[in-house]
């Protein structure tokens, strides 16, 4: 059994209310049961200075099966199709990681991490492609978008390599709060024509133990969170910042290399967004027989559900959906063989030889606007 000090989910206790999972003694022995009424402040109190103890993946599975039904103060609950969901949590987001001093910006945090692994069980089809077809005209939102896209690929990735809830929610929550030191310059940068000033550099070296230091006074108590935000620009053999460590935990370069890969989808007002099968050769380049790079590749595969792709038959398509083997992706079709739109687009299983991906291509000067739910019918149902 593992245990997770009281004090680190204090935020979802308030006096009135019942315990929501047993609180155990430092062996796992249940003092109190699930359900037992906190009366009181002081009552509350006595409880967190016992230094009590909840088993994780009790935790886990009650945040999981209630919180979306109960946001914290003042946030609002999702609720809709998927691509609503999505709508209203970069909504959320946005005012959340600008509001690290206030009173239940951990609460919400936590609550927002829920929602991203909830969104990222529905349809990973849907997420990748919500992820590469991202609006890259609103530069100024970069800073929330980007966190929501990294926490949104740790979900997946924490996934598949078999962590359990406790670490999966820590993954997502740290990939949602790395940034929180620089999120508006994050959005200043992205519109940016000019290099970074000497300042905006300062802020970019300082900003993993600012965010560290921000959660912290948040109320943050929880180490591998803490110390995978602060390492997460570290690298493995030295040569990442601020502090240049050998040997960085596995939390803290998973965070690094979703934060990598997602930003090279991202457009700046100086450069477009790399290409999938480009963003990938530079990440397998940039990180050499890396096991958790190779994991991320796969995860999204050669041809990523959002990337253009040109078939054997001349059609131009989107993927939407990652097949049965990696280079043979379901297209929806934008053309027909000789370049004329389709009103309609048909779908292209690209096993066939018929259909066949010939290459992927680069996305035009002015980024085509494509509607996620007549590519997704069954994203329209909650």
């Amino acid at each position: 059994m593992k245990l997770l000090p009281l004090a680190e989910l204090k935020d979802c206790l308030a006096p009135g209310q019942p315990l929501p999972w047993g609180v155990r003694d430092q062996r796992g022995n249940l003092l109190l049961g699930k359900g037992h009424l906190i009366a009181s402040e002081e009552m509350l109190q006595a409880v967190l200075d016992r230094g009590v103890f909840v088993d994780a993946q009790e935790a886990a599975s009650a945040a999981v099966s209630v919180a979306l039904a109960a946001p914290p103060a003042g946030a609002a609950p999702l609720t809709g199709t998927p691509l609503e969901r999505w709508e209203q949590l970069c909504a959320n987001l946005a005012t959340v990681l600008s509001s690290a001093r206030e009173r239940h910006f951990l609460q919400r945090i936590r609550q927002a991490a829920l929602h991203v692994q909830a969104l990222s069980e529905m349809n990973t089809d849907l997420l990748l492609f919500m992820i590469l077809r991202q609006d890259h005209g609103q530069f100024e939102h970069y800073g929330t978008t980007h966190a929501l896209h990294v926490a949104c690929v740790c979900s997946l990735l924490a996934r598949r390599l078999g962590w359990d809830e406790a670490d999966r929610q820590r993954a997502i929550g740290a990939a949602l709060t790395m940034n929180i030191a620089i999120i508006d310059l994050q959005g200043r940068l992205a519109c940016q024509a000019t290099p970074p000033t000497r300042r905006q550099r300062e802020q970019i070296a300082e900003h993993p133990d600012q965010a560290s230091m921000m959660l912290r006074a948040a109320g943050l108590d929880d180490e591998p969170w803490l110390t995978a935000v602060e390492d997460h620009h570290e690298r493995t053999g030295g040569g990442g910042y601020p502090m240049g460590r050998l040997a960085p935990g596995a939390l803290s370069q998973l965070l690094r290399l979703t934060d990598q890969f997602t930003a090279k989808h991202s457009a700046r007002v100086t450069r477009p967004a790399l290409p999938a099968q480009l963003a990938a050769r530079q990440l397998f380049i940039e990180n050499p027989g890396d096991p958790m790079a190779a994991m991320l590749i796969k995860e999204f595969g050669i041809y990523p559900p959002g990337c253009l792709v040109r078939l054997a038959s001349g059609e131009l398509g989107i993927v939407v959906r990652r097949g049965s083997s990696a280079n043979a992706p379901m297209v929806a079709t934008l053309t027909d063989g000789q370049g004329r739109a389709m009103v309609m687009p048909l779908m292209r299983d690209t096993a066939q030889p018929a259909y066949a991906v010939v290459t992927s291509v680069a996305e035009p000067s002015t980024r085509l606007r494509i509607a996620p739910q007549a590519l997704y019918p069954e994203a329209e149902v909650v």
